[in-house]
């Protein structure tokens, strides 16, 4: 049944009279070994998907160039176990970038990434990859995969003929273990001259949405684009971002870029992205929330508090559980170094005040946050650590647990 954007709020009550806006992190694990000289480790992919949760593990997804070329690799680690395990290399082409990842049932995990101006699909099971599975026609990138129930969907964004697309698959998995392609289809049929980049997916019962950057009127903007189910055209898309323009005619309106999605409750989803709409203030962290899988958006609002108000702020990430809990995570300098910090909807249906988990602030270069919820509500967060700016870096994991009001 569908839900007007005035019942939205009702429902936020419903499912966020009980969830905590801090969580008190353990100790944080490594992912990957002793950083290592002129060794980089990458999450960027769209939408910042890298970390994932099922009932029994925890995955964890990135590039990096320890062979000297850019690699997908991917480590787990049992919730009956303290540490995870040696890094499986998952891309096998000459270069990789910007992988994605999701949980499915029997301790599974959905991965995509880009290889060679393509992009894949292959599955997690056990430790063990089954075979990928080629998504993308024509060159492609900026990739990202969801699941609701089982069943896989895939982004990318694919170029055909000079014209840029928004491509959607859904995918289903066979016994083996491998994906295969059911159905693609484009957002919009006719394409772009202009570029589209890092779309997002996301998808829940009432269906699927998809956010991305979009050029087409001259200047970066966000849109996003809403279908039932695959065998439905997408809708029209539609501004995810509010446009200002305030300084004079000529006046593009502020910068947005590198939205994250997140599916929450039985069928909401929250956006979050970076906004330039503070001035001279750099990017601050922007959301919207959005009824029957995005089909309707609420207004924008302000992620981070006022603490962080005279700071940029980046690399914002997004989670949700089916029991309707939701977070943002994000990097800024508000204290010199580079600090992770999260905000969540509180029992006043506002944005909580920032929290700094010590696990990953303090000395050191802490920054681009990827976070997954489960359903009992604990955040599970991975980052990147360096010494210093531009220092070679490793990847580091704590798990949050809800702070009882």
């Amino acid at each position: 049944m569908k839900l007007r954007l005035a019942g939205l709020w009702l429902l936020l009550i419903i499912f966020q009279s009980q969830a905590s806006d801090q969580w008190v992190f353990d100790g944080r694990s490594a992912v990957t070994g002793a950083a290592m000289d002129r060794v980089y480790h990458h999450l960027d992919g769209s939408g910042r998907k890298h970390i994932a949760v099922t009932e029994q593990s925890v995955a964890a997804v990135w590039e990096d160039n320890r062979s000297q070329t850019p690699q997908i690799y991917v480590a787990l680690k049992l919730f009956s176990s303290d540490s995870f395990t040696d890094a499986l290399q998952v891309s096998n082409g000459g270069e990789a970038y910007e992988p994605s990842i999701d949980a499915l049932s029997n301790n599974r995990f959905a991965l995509a990434f880009e290889q060679d101006a393509s992009v894949f699909a292959r599955i997690l099971s056990a430790g063990v990859l089954g075979e990928p599975t080629r998504l993308s026609q024509q060159a492609a990138s900026h990739v990202s995969i969801t699941s609701f129930n089982d069943q896989v969907f895939a982004s990318w964004r694919e170029r055909d003929n000079g014209r840029w697309f928004v491509k959607v698959a859904a995918l289903r998995i066979e016994d083996s273990n491998r994906l295969i392609v059911e159905s693609v289809q484009s957002v919009e049929a006719k394409g772009l001259e202009t570029a589209l980049l890092f779309p997002v997916i996301a998808v829940n019962a009432a269906g699927l949405c998809v956010a991305w950057e979009d050029r087409r009127a001259g200047h970066t903007r966000l849109l996003v684009s809403h279908s039932a189910d695959m065998s439905k055209p997408f809708n029209t898309p539609q501004s995810l971002n509010e446009f200002f323009s305030d300084r004079n005619e000529y006046d593009k309106g502020n910068g947005v870029t590198r939205v994250s999605l997140a599916s929450f409750g039985e069928d909401e989803i929250l956006a979050a992205w970076m906004d330039k709409r503070r001035g001279g203030n750099g990017y601050g962290i922007f959301a919207a929330l959005g009824a029957d899988a995005g089909e309707n958006f609420g207004p924008n609002e302000k992620a981070h508090g006022e603490e962080g108000d005279r700071q940029p702020h980046y690399n914002p990430a997004t989670a949700g559980n089916r029991a309707g809990d939701f977070v943002i995570a994000w990097d800024d300098f508000r204290r010199s170094n580079s600090d992770i910090w999260i905000s969540a909807y509180n029992s006043d249906l506002e944005w909580s005040q920032d929290h700094a988990p010590s696990v990953a602030s303090g000395s050191g270069e802490q920054s681009h946050p990827s976070i997954a919820l489960d359903d009992q509500g604990n955040l599970h967060l991975l980052w990147i650590e360096r010494s210093q700016q531009d220092s070679p870096s490793r990847l580091w994991y704590s798990l949050g647990r809800p702070q009882k009001p």
